[in-house]
C-alpha cells in the first residue's frame, strides 16, 4: 500500500484555510486596535518629545540579546564537525529571518537556508537541523517560563480565572510531555532508527523520485550522529541555559526600555505579563513570527493592562521596529554578503 499523495485540490484547500486563520486573527487584531487610532496624534507628539537617549539602550539590549541566541546556537553545534564563527553564524542566524519571510513557508525556508549556509562551513543536515532544534527547545523553554511568569501576576490580581488557569496548566503539561517523548527518541539509537525506519518510505512514497532519502546509508549517518549527541549530553546544561534566558530576559529588557525611550516607566510584573500574551497572540497567528498580529497586538495588549494608550501605541511600535523589522533588513544585507563570499 503507498502513501496517498495530497491532490492539488486538497493543497490548495489547506493554503486557503490557513489564510483565512490568518486573516482571521489579523481582522481580530485591528477591530481591538480600533479604539487606540484616537491615540494617534499623541503618539506622535510623544514620538516628537521622546527622550533619544534611550534608542542606543534599547538597540544595544537587543543586540546583546542576539549575541545570546547566537551563543545558544554556537553551544548547539560544538559537538558537531565544522567550524563557524561568532559573526558569522549571527548573520546566519539574521538571513534566517529574513528569508522566513520574504518566502512564507512555517519556517521550512529558514531551515534550508541555515542547512545550505551551515553546509558552507562542514556541517551536515543532521548537525544544522539537530541544532536548530536544540535551539528551539531552550529558547521554548526560557519563553514559557517568562510568560509563565507574567500569567502568574494575572493570576495573583485575580485577572485569570480558576477554568482559564487550568487550561494553561493542561497545555503546559501537554507541551513538556510531548518534548519530553520527542527528546527520548532523538538520544536514543534504537528508537530514532525505527521512527527513521518507518519515515523514511513514508517520505520517498510522498516524494516519489524528487528527494528521495536513501535508507541504505541511515546506519552510519546514525551512529555519526549519537556519537556527536554524546559529547553534547556531557556539555553543562547550565551553558544553555544562561545562553536562552540571556536571550529572553534581554528581549523583555528591550520593550521595557522602549516604554522609558517615551517617558514611561513599566513595572516588571505588567512587562512580563504583556510579553507573554504578545508571545502567545504571535503564536496563533498563521504567518511567520505574527507578522501583521504582532505588530498591531503589542500596544492593544499593555493598552488593555491599564498602560496609556499612546505609550502603550509608541512604545509597542517601536519595540517591533527594533526587534523584528530592523532585525529582517539586517537579515537581508547579511544574506547577500554571506551569498557573495561563498
Amino acid at each position: 500500500m503507498t502513501a496517498a499523495t495530497p491532490t492539488p485540490a486538497a493543497s490548495r484547500i489547506s493554503v486557503w484555510l490557513r489564510r483565512a486563520l490568518a486573516l482571521a486573527t489579523l481582522s481580530v487584531a485591528i477591530y481591538l486596535f480600533l479604539p487606540l487610532i484616537r491615540e494617534l496624534r499623541a503618539a506622535g507628539a510623544l514620538i516628537l518629545q521622546a527622550s533619544w537617549i534611550w534608542l542606543p539602550a534599547a538597540l544595544g539590549v537587543q543586540l546583546a540579546s542576539y549575541a545570546f541566541l547566537t551563543w545558544l546556537n554556537l553551544l548547539a553545534l560544538r559537538p558537531f564537525p565544522g567550524r563557524i564563527g561568532f559573526g558569522r553564524m549571527a548573520a546566519t542566524l539574521t538571513s534566517m529571518a529574513f528569508i522566513e519571510v520574504a518566502i512564507p513557508s512555517a519556517g521550512a525556508s529558514g531551515v534550508v537556508l541555515r542547512a545550505r549556509l551551515l553546509g558552507k562551513h562542514g556541517y551536515s543536515l543532521e548537525a544544522s537541523t539537530f541544532s536548530l532544534a536544540v535551539e528551539s527547545v531552550f529558547m521554548g523553554l526560557a519563553m514559557g517560563i517568562v510568560s509563565m511568569a507574567g500569567l502568574l501576576h494575572l493570576l495573583q490580581r485575580g485577572e485569570l480565572s480558576t477554568g482559564q488557569t487550568l487550561r494553561l496548566v493542561l497545555l503546559a503539561l501537554a507541551i513538556v510531555a510531548f518534548t519530553f517523548a520527542l527528546w527520548r527518541v532523538i538520544i536514543s539509537q534504537d528508537r530514532s532508527r525505527r521512527v527513521l525506519g518507518w519515515l523514511i518510505p513514508t517520505w520517498n512514497r510522498i516524494a516519489g523520485r524528487w528527494r528521495r532519502v536513501d535508507p541504505a546509508g541511515l546506519e552510519p549517518r546514525l551512529a555519526t550522529f549519537h556519537a556527536n549527541l554524546e559529547q553534547l549530553r556531557r556539555m553543562p546544561l547550565w551553558l544553555f541555559l544562561l545562553a536562552a534566558f540571556g536571550r529572553a530576559l534581554l528581549d523583555v529588557a528591550t520593550l521595557g526600555v522602549c516604554f522609558l525611550l517615551y517617558g514611561h516607566a513599566i513595572s516588571p510584573g505588567t512587562l512580563l505579563t504583556g510579553y507573554g500574551l504578545i508571545l502567545l497572540l504571535s503564536g496563533l497567528a498563521a504567518l511567520p513570527g505574527g507578522l501583521g498580529v504582532a505588530d498591531v497586538s503589542v500596544p492593544i495588549v499593555f493598552a488593555r493592562l491599564g498602560e496609556p494608550g499612546p505609550v502603550a501605541l509608541a512604545a509597542g511600535l517601536t519595540y517591533r521596529l527594533i526587534a523584528w523589522w530592523l532585525l529582517r533588513f539586517i537579515g537581508f544585507i547579511s544574506w547577500q554578503v554571506l551569498e557573495a563570499r561563498a
